[in-house]
Parts: structure tokens; sequence; C-alpha cells
């Protein structure tokens, strides 16, 4: 006569089994979790930045950047035209020519402590580079979120930079 059955070992090997196969999914789902937030951070707010970056780069080159203004969280852009438009940072948003940009994103704000450089390429050019970080809770620094602005001017027609700002 054979006995068919299950033993206690066979039966406390299928239960180690099965507990060390929920754990491993439990953790590819968490981690997917993670790469999902961070692809949502991409996703909800990549336009935002891209969209705030055209306009101001676009106003730099339409109306010829002459010259800028720091005073704390506020940036003063001076054109050729004497016409001026203002960039107020602000931890949840960025203000320009009266257009609010908000994060979408949970946890995500801006750094009102944000980098200006002039730098002096040669006896012709310059170039002014503005860097806002974008700081996200329990994440890396990573540049790509942040919005970084550039201008290449003629020096002929640099009539009032700045040399350095530290907040």
């Amino acid at each position: 006569m054979s006995k068919k059955g299950v033993t206690i070992l066979e039966l406390l090997i299928s239960i180690t089994l099965t507990s060390i196969i929920v754990l491993l999914l439990i953790e590819v789902i968490i981690s997917l979790n993670k790469v999902n937030n961070n692809e949502n951070y991409a996703s909800d707010d990549e336009i935002k930045r891209t969209e705030i970056i055209k306009n101001i780069e676009s106003d730099f080159f339409k109306l010829k950047l002459n010259g800028l203004t720091i005073n704390d969280n506020k940036i003063l852009f001076i054109f050729e035209d004497n016409s001026t438009k203002e960039l107020t940072i602000n931890t949840n948003s960025l203000i320009y020519d009266n257009e609010k940009y908000v994060l979408e994103t949970k946890n995500a704000t801006y750094s009102t402590c944000f980098k200006y450089n002039y730098q002096d390429l040669d006896n012709n050019y310059y170039l002014i580079t503005l860097d806002i970080p974008v700081i996200i809770k329990n994440k890396k620094d990573f540049k790509g979120d942040d919005i970084s602005l550039t201008y290449l001017g003629l020096k002929k027609e640099n009539t009032n930079y700045q040399l350095n700002y530290t907040c």
C-alpha cells in the first residue's frame, strides 16, 4: 500500500518558498512605485519647466536682454527697448511677466537660493547663466529638474549686469 499525502517537512518547505516569493514580489512592487513617482514628477512638471524656459529665453532674444538686477528672490530683466520683466521665485511657484508657474509634484519646491553667473568668454562675448534648483523631498538632486537659463551676448551691448550674486 502506498500512502499518498503531504508530510510536515514538505508543507514547511512549500510555505517557506511561497513566503520568499511573496516578499520578493512586494519588493519589486515597492521599487516600481518609486520609479513611477519619479516618472510622474518628470511628466507633471517637465512641460511647465520647458514652457517657462522657452518664454524667458524667447524674450532674451526677441527683446534683446540688455541688463538685469537681482534683489533677494526677484530678478528684473532689462531689455534693449528699456522695457522690463520680472521673475519672482517662490518656493512653490515662479512668476514671470505676471504668469504663474506652479509645481504640480507633491514634495517639490523651487529653491529661492539660485545660482547666477556672468562670464567673459573673450573680447567680444559674455555668457550669463541662471540656475533655479528644484528640490524634491527624499530624492537626490538632479540637474535635469532645475530651471536653467542662458544668454550669450555681445560685450558692446552689455550695459547693466551684475558680475556675481550670492544668496
